[in-house]
This record gives C-alpha cells, structure tokens and sequence, in this order.
C-alpha cells in the first residue's frame, strides 16, 4: 500500500530434531526504511531480529536505519548507574560525582516539602519537566555552536559522505595470556603476605 509492505518471513527451527517453519509479519516502510516485525525483538532487547535483517536484503538496505539503532549499545551512551560511587574506579570524575549527589540532595529536599498534596506534586513536575526542555535546548545550542566554530577552523576539504566526528575508535580487546594489569586487591595481599612473613 503505496511506500508500506507488509512481507512473512519464514524462520526454521528444530525442535524434537524435526524442521519447523515459523512465519511472522514484518512491515516495511521503504521511504523512511523504517521496519517493525511482530516478534518484538527490537522493542524488548533492542536489537535486530532474523526477519527485520532478511527484509532489509531483500530490499538492498546496505546501512541500518537510525531509528533501528539503541542508544543503548552506543560506545558514548551515559548510563545514569555510572554517577554511583565505586572506589575502584578511579578514572571516574570526582566532580561529576559532588554534583550528582548535590542534585539529588536538592531533589530530595524539594520533593519532600512538596509530597503532600497531589496538587503541588503536579506543579513540580510540570516545572521539572519545562527545566528539562530547556536545559536539553541549552545543550544543543552549545553543540551546534561548537560544532559551527570547528566547521569555520577547518580548512576546506575535499567533499566526503562519512561524517568522522561521528567514528569512535574500536573497542580494546584483551590479549591472550597474563593480563596486564593487576588485579584489584593485588595491594593488599602482598600487604597481608609481607605483614605474616615478618611475624613467622
């Protein structure tokens, strides 16, 4: 119907070592590439089904959707678990953690004057939502101009379709062997084994 297909895919499994075919109904958009399949893979794990990924061959998409990429998987997602505290992670911001913890505080204190009534609870939302809109404005405004200050330093270039300020570097793969580092902890035992040797 006009730019939507509606395709079945069929998927094989085995079960009881005998073949079956499981069908599922996947919709494509083909002006925007967007897909949904019936599965729901995508909107419970966000991550690609069989069928979503055998539309897009049939249909010669060579490079997935935006809107089928998670933030989640991406290499500079801020998870809000990383503002907690560890002492072993010792290359995590000290400042970024005194002004976490000194938000939540003033959160917390606001909250608690105004828990009360339903009334007084809505108007605080409503005002954190309105401080959220403009502090994601605020935040985009600030890329943009930076983004337009380096763009007015370069030099001009040949022109290229890839965006390189997007490209991040490959993940660091562990070696075969002994690892590099010390393990945590590896202080203190050697402080525990000097402390017994001088007392036997």
């Amino acid at each position: 119907e006009g730019d939507m297909y509606s395709l079945v895919v069929g998927q094989q499994k085995l079960i009881s070592d005998k073949p079956i075919v499981d069908t599922y109904r996947v919709s494509f958009d083909s002006l925007v590439r967007e897909c949904h399949s019936e599965c729901n893979l995508f909107q419970s794990k966000a991550i690609l089904c069989c069928h979503m990924l055998s539309v897009f061959a049939y249909f010669e998409v060579n490079e997935v959707p935006t809107c089928d990429i998670s933030s989640r998987w991406s290499k500079n997602v801020i998870r809000k678990h990383t503002y907690i505290k560890c002492s072993h992670d010792v290359n995590r911001s000290e400042e970024s953690n005194n002004l976490y913890r000194g938000l939540c505080s003033h959160f917390f204190n606001v909250a608690q004057d105004f828990v009360r009534n339903i009334e007084e609870a809505s108007i605080l939302h409503s005002a954190m939502d309105g401080a959220q809109t403009t502090l994601h404005d605020h935040r985009a405004s600030k890329e943009q101009s930076s983004v337009s200050s380096r763009q007015s330093n370069k030099a001009p270039k040949t022109q290229c379709s890839i965006n390189f300020d997007r490209l991040l570097s490959p993940p660091q793969v562990s070696t075969k062997g002994r690892p590099t580092k010390r393990r945590l902890g590896a202080d203190l035992d050697k402080t525990i084994k000097n402390a017994t040797r001088r007392r036997k």
